[in-house]
């Protein structure tokens, strides 16, 4: 029997495309809500690891060494390439900052090697706890904390994971990319699939007897036989399951809550060649990352065009706005910064749904709960969204290849393949380099 997923993002498309015999109801208007299907996916590369699973569903995953991927830090209004020198670093910050982050940097990493040796200190909870213990607050407040609030949340609510996963646990030695050009990796992937159900209106999924018996579209009902994968965002799922979600798995998932992924596409006027394939920007804008997918794809449609990535919550005024709108934003807050300008008139606007997982108190436990839960129904919950994980494309086919072998063994799969470091020495964590995904 065809195996029955149901998407919500380019996650869905994933799990259709290495599932066997796979039937897709997408609910995006879009496939998979790639809109500009030449645009790439967050970043368009992932982790080599990956790669035999990539090139099962995305064809050849070519190659993309890690200096083609070159990344600089905005902070302060100056821009420094990654990973910095450490006398460059002073370039960042106010000269009436310099000492007293120099001077309290120091006083906290001597602390934290005096717990190391003797024992005691404090766990850190939060990304900020984790920055003012690494760096000190001066450091932190200077060079961090704009950054983390424009692509993670508040600081002071988020788990500390965030900050170990992205500027933690050290990046590869290169990457792999999505298909040879994001339109033809996604083209791949549409061709993996027997059948796609686009657009469709999701009304309910049954359960019967505790196991998932059918799932009900404007289309009609579609007989599950106890099994279903889901790719959708959380926030959807508590919907389609209704009474039928036990009052604990629901008051879990009401936790949980993800934040808008939207790229901004525009084409630079004038000069810009001086950009990076990737600019993180630590100083206050609209968006996290400034990139150039031109340096990594060799596809016209990419030449000269330079993408910002916007991440906020449901509830953020940004969500409301129109797509000019959020051109007209991102390009007037590039101008301000002084970087190249970008024209508003050739704007190409993706918006992805709850794309990135909000990790805040005890989201781990919560979810792990809600996943074995939903597995005694008959749900396996797969992808970037319904994982609440920041896992890359080939992150994601890895678990669905393992979970569709040993669903039984959802919590160690999970641990083995989703979960962020635990053992990772924070006082590794390299300040030259700022950012590792």
């Amino acid at each position: 029997m065809s195996r029955i997923i149901i998407g919500g993002g380019p996650a869905g498309l994933r799990a259709a495309a290495a599932a066997q015999d796979a039937t897709l109801f997408d609910p995006t208007e879009t496939l998979g809500g790639l809109t500009h299907p030449e645009l790439p996916e967050d970043r368009g590369v992932a982790d080599p690891a990956g790669a035999p699973d990539i090139a099962a569903v995305y064809g050849e995953a070519p190659a993309i060494p890690a200096e083609r991927l070159t990344m600089a830090l905005r902070c302060n209004g100056v821009t420094v390439a990654l990973p910095m020198r450490r006398r460059q670093l002073a370039s960042l910050l106010p000269k009436d900052a310099l000492v007293p982050a120099v001077v309290e940097m120091a006083r906290v990493r001597a602390r934290a090697r005096m717990h190391d040796l003797m024992g005691g200190g404090q766990e850190r909870r939060t990304v900020a706890h984790w920055g003012d213990h690494l760096f000190g607050q001066v450091l932190y407040d200077q060079v961090y904390n704009a950054y983390i609030r424009q692509r993670y949340g508040d600081p002071e609510q988020l788990n500390v994971s965030v900050a170990r996963v992205h500027h933690g646990v050290p990046a590869p030695s290169s990457w792999v990319g999505l298909g040879h050009t994001p339109a033809e990796g996604l083209a791949a992937l549409r061709r993996k699939i027997p059948t796609v159900h686009q657009g469709v209106r999701l009304e309910a999924i049954e359960v019967r007897g505790g196991k998932v018996d059918a799932l009900r579209t404007a289309e009609g009902r579609v007989e599950l036989n106890g099994e279903l994968w889901y790719a959708g965002p959380l926030e959807s799922l508590g919907g389609l399951l209704g009474d039928a979600l036990p009052t604990g798995p629901r008051w879990q998932l009401q936790r949980l809550r993800g934040r808008h992924r939207v790229s901004v596409a525009m084409r630079r006027v004038g000069a810009g060649d001086e950009l990076p394939a990737e600019l993180h920007i630590a100083d206050p804008a609209p968006f996290f990352r400034l990139s150039r997918p031109e340096l990594l794809f060799d596809d016209v449609e990419l030449a000269g065009v330079v993408v910002a990535d916007l991440s906020f919550s449901a509830d953020d005024p940004r969500a409301a706005l129109s797509d000019a709108a959020l051109a007209a934003l991102v390009a007037e807050a590039v101008r301000a910064l002084g970087l190249p300008e970008l024209d508003p008139s050739t704007a190409r606007v993706r918006r992805l749904a709850h794309y990135d997982p909000e990790w805040i108190g005890p989201w781990h436990p919560n979810h792990l709960a809600l996943a074995l839960a939903l597995s005694a129904m008959g749900v396996h919950l797969v992808g970037r969204l319904a994982t609440h994980r920041f896992v890359d494309a080939g992150q994601e086919l890895q678990y669905m290849a393992a979970l569709q072998k040993r669903p039984a063994e959802l919590r160690e799969l999970s641990r083995t393949l989703l979960d962020p470091p635990v053992t990772l020495n924070d006082q590794d964590v390299s300040l030259t380099r700022f950012v590792e995904r």
